[in-house]
């Protein structure tokens, strides 16, 4: 049978409704029931809007549009052995709740309370509760009042937009009989009629990835770009070592931010959403705060993995990975760091023209085609557009601090020069940011068109110019050449230098 997950569907299986009958408390679902004053012209505007699509940019949409389709069987196949936990498939049917009456809706947090108690108490994180309480670590940190932390917090209906996943039919691929038994693993049930668990070790990070350590009011979080996790990856990993042996000595998963200007609505990762209103954000508790989510978070792939999954924009990358035999090189190189990838979209390559791309993929310019590939890879350093990680250890936030602290957003500039896989030719990178609002410049005239798609092993930055490594000479006038199309005669000199 065919599966029909969500790339979020991770999480459906592992959730059985507990006792209801709990106090209402924060947290509801407010897509639908926040009333907002008759005076604010601003979200009278964003009312009248058919959608916020055209506030992004058509790529940035697009990707968006991609991510929310991506399929669970696609996301598990990316991770290997990254969570590789056998799966669990002798639990119960997992039962829904009876909607009655809710009661009130006017609370508001509790500072008296942990983020943990507001969760079991609430009927609005019922799914939620559950998993917590499968996973002690998870637990301690959420009842832990010697540290702060913030949570963003996918509610029921988050976790009722996922689709069940149901079992896969054997034998020739045809239509399966209504009337046969569908029992495949003899547990007893109707396999068609409840999910599986996802592995534990997969659970256990998309808990953490949901996980803030310390205090991120909403205004905190919409200037900034990139949230730092309580998950952390071994590939983020300065050390040589598998797994950190405490949390704070390895680099955190980042989560993607993106307030639309003016508007204020919030976005992480692409497709999830903070519920805005009373109910969902802001919400004090005894260590910490909490956000309501309108979907699960899920742990990003590894960067080639996010390449092959986005193909009506990568497809030509992708082509370059695997024609030269750099996306195995890649995927399997050891990271102290992380990394980061500049992806060329597929219009960037066309940009070079038809002659230049015939020839990069032809049999002739293959070795052409790696060094230019390896000039968009940089290992062991991962940039941000608001932190940076280096092989040696060291986590720099990229911002103004003293201006964060007056309550404003993270502002300022930055340059580095990146060690790029092509020799170590530098590629240059200039970071200017001003409350959420963020340009990312390379080699003094190629801009990031979108920023910081995190990935298991790094970052992506996304560009619509393939980046040319300069000449040797250093030589001036790079931008106006890459503004246009380039003879193969052209790039073949730039590239030769550095040929293996």
């Amino acid at each position: 049978m065919r599966h029909t997950i969500l790339l979020f569907a991770a999480t459906a299986a592992a959730l059985v409704t507990p006792d209801q009958g709990k106090q209402q408390v924060a947290l509801m679902d407010s897509d639908d029931k926040v009333t907002f004053r008759p005076d604010n012209a601003v979200q009278a505007w964003w009312d009248a809007l058919p959608d916020a699509a055209h506030l992004l940019s058509s790529l940035e949409q697009r990707i968006t549009e991609e991510l929310e389709r991506l399929r669970l069987n696609d996301f598990f196949a990316l991770y290997g052995d990254e969570y590789h936990g056998d799966r669990e498939d002798d639990h119960p049917r997992p039962r829904h709740p009876r909607h009655g009456r809710h009661g009130r809706h006017d609370h508001h947090g509790d500072p008296t309370k942990t983020i943990y108690e507001l969760i079991k108490q609430s009927n609005h994180t019922t799914k939620l509760a559950k998993l917590v309480d499968e996973h002690d670590e998870i637990k301690q940190l959420l009842q832990d009042t010697e540290h702060n932390h913030t949570l963003f917090v996918p509610t029921d209906r988050a976790f009722a937009r996922i689709p069940h996943h149901r079992h896969r039919r054997g034998g020739g691929g045809g239509k399966s009989d209504s009337n046969a038994n569908t029992d495949d693993d003899n547990d007893g049930d109707d396999d068609d009629k409840h999910p599986h668990k996802p592995p534990k070790e997969f659970v256990l990070a998309l808990l953490k990835y949901h996980l803030l350590p310390g205090l991120y009011p909403l205004r905190r979080i919409q200037t900034h770009t990139t949230l730092p996790s309580e998950l952390h990856p071994a590939a983020l990993n300065a050390t040589t070592t598998t797994v950190p042996s405490h949390p704070s000595q390895g680099n955190p998963q980042r989560i993607r931010a993106f307030t639309l200007p003016l508007i204020h609505h919030t976005r992480l990762n692409f497709y999830t959403r903070l519920l805005p209103g009373r109910h969902a954000s802001n919400l004090p508790a005894k260590n910490g705060l909490l956000h309501a989510i309108d979907h699960v978070l899920v742990p990003p792939p590894p960067q080639t993995a996010l390449v092959r999954l986005l193909p009506s924009h990568f497809s030509t990358l992708a082509l370059a990975l695997e024609t030269t035999g750099l996306g195995r090189e890649l995927a399997g190189a050891a990271r102290r760091g992380g990394g980061t990838l500049f992806a060329p979209t597929n219009r960037a390559w066309a940009r070079l023209g038809r002659p230049a791309n015939a020839f990069l993929f032809s049999p002739p310019g293959r070795k052409y085609l790696a060094a230019l590939v390896r000039y968009h890879v940089v290992l062991n350093e991962t940039l941000y557009s608001d932190a940076y990680y280096s092989a040696k250890g060291q986590a720099v936030e990229i911002g103004n601090e003293e201006e964060e602290e007056a309550g404003g957003g993270a502002g300022g500039s930055w340059h580095a020069d990146l060690a790029s896989w092509l020799d170590g030719k530098p590629i240059s990178v200039d970071v200017k940011s001003w409350n959420g609002f963020v340009s990312i410049v390379l080699n003094g005239h190629v801009r990031v068109a979108v920023r910081d798609v995190v990935a298991a092993d790094g970052v992506v930055q996304v560009v619509e110019r393939v980046l040319i490594p300069p000449h040797r000479h250093g030589g001036q006038g790079d931008e106006e050449e890459e503004a246009e199309e380039m003879s193969v005669e052209v790039l073949k000199s730039r590239l030769e230098p550095y040929l293996e």
